[in-house]
């Protein structure tokens, strides 16, 4: 983990001046599609988020009933070199929300999360898509690694991860987007204005991001 890294998660991420509000309302937005769709599957609700910030996101699961845990540096972590401290096949849900963009080399968080997780437990991944993104992703100092739906998806491979779904993360409520097939979204994002979280903007304007989401499973 190198010194800008450390700084900015020493400014930023402990102790957000704004709560997280703007990214978690995305994020929680994910998570409660995603609950939906993984009680039909009997998910036992297990849950890591890795990269966890100020833990704002674990409270929230927690309150939606999930047995949730977080880790990040600020626990004296290196994702880049570390065991994480849980046992084989401990959690069926992983979330990674802005880390693996900061990793030189993810090969060995991606090998422990694999550990962590059970034998068909679920990798939400939510980065930069460097097609969409392109020299903004270098506006942030702390990034050093960047991806696109292609390569994120052949790495994944790699680790004994395979695709569910790569998708456009949309900004605030998710859209209509998400039903469409992927490169549709991609393509389409590109020239949605940018809603945010207004509430008054409908749904399916919701769509401009530079973000993707990768859904991923365990392969047997």
């Amino acid at each position: 983990m190198n010194g800008t890294t450390q700084a900015y998660f020493n400014k930023w991420l402990k102790n957000p001046p704004t709560g997280g509000t703007f990214l978690n309302a995305r994020v929680y937005t994910t998570i409660d599609r995603f609950l939906q769709h993984a009680a039909k599957r009997g998910f036992a609700g297990n849950m890591l988020d890795i990269g966890c910030g100020d833990g704002s996101f674990v409270s929230y699961c927690k309150e939606k009933g999930l047995d949730a845990h977080g880790i990040d540096i600020g626990d004296g972590v290196d994702f880049e070199t570390d065991t994480l401290p849980f046992k084989d096949n401990s959690f069926d849900f992983a979330l990674m929300n802005s880390v693996i963009e900061h990793l030189k080399d993810p090969a060995n968080i991606l090998k422990e999360t694999k550990r962590v997780l059970s034998h068909d437990g679920i990798l939400i991944v939510i980065t930069p898509n460097l097609d969409t993104v392109k020299f903004g992703f270098w506006d942030d100092p702390t990034h050093v690694r960047p991806y696109n739906p292609r390569n994120i998806v052949w790495m994944m491979n790699m680790f004994d991860f395979e695709k569910i779904r790569v998708g456009l993360w949309t900004v605030g409520k998710s859209s209509s987007l998400w039903d469409l097939p992927e490169d549709w979204q991609f393509q389409i994002g590109r020239f949605l204005p940018f809603t945010g979280l207004n509430k008054y903007a409908p749904g399916f304007l919701k769509g401009k991001s530079t973000t993707m989401l990768c859904a991923l499973r365990v392969r047997k």
